[in-house]
């Protein structure tokens, strides 16, 4: 399991209008995602990841009127903080037309409702099949 370090940021506050019409459509699909909270946290990693290949991925839907069609990719992850001291299952959310999926320092974190406090880092956990160094 590779294991990378991050800082929590401030989002651009998009996730907490969109999941809300994107979620449905998600857990149709993928009824574990129901577990999730309505907003992402956002993470800038200490070294890149690109995600080649997502656990899953669902689309073209329309997730609102106004709104293209989109994809979205979602990754299996383990979300960790040392303060408070927590392990959570998580996922990283890969939608396809975010302004965030060209910044490979970037990830976008879906989790359950997390009591986080004034938690500052974190660290994200994920099997590879191959790591290159």
């Amino acid at each position: 399991m590779l294991t990378i370090p991050g800082k929590i940021v401030r989002g651009l506050g998009a996730a907490s209008q969109t999941l809300i019409f994107q979620m449905p459509h998600f857990v149709e699909s993928h009824p574990e995602l129901e577990k999730c909270a309505l907003r992402t946290i956002n993470v800038i990693l200490e070294c890149q990841l690109e995600i080649i290949s997502p656990s899953f991925v669902i689309g073209p839907i329309q997730w609102h009127p106004n709104a293209r069609p989109e994809m979205f990719g979602f990754r299996s992850i383990l979300l960790e903080f040392d303060q408070p001291q927590l392990v959570s299952d998580a996922w990283l959310y890969l939608p396809y037309n975010s302004p965030h999926r060209t910044n490979p320092f970037h990830a976008e974190i879906l989790a359950p409702e997390l009591r986080l406090d004034d938690a500052a880092t974190c660290k994200i956990r994920i099997t590879a099949g191959k790591v290159f160094a």
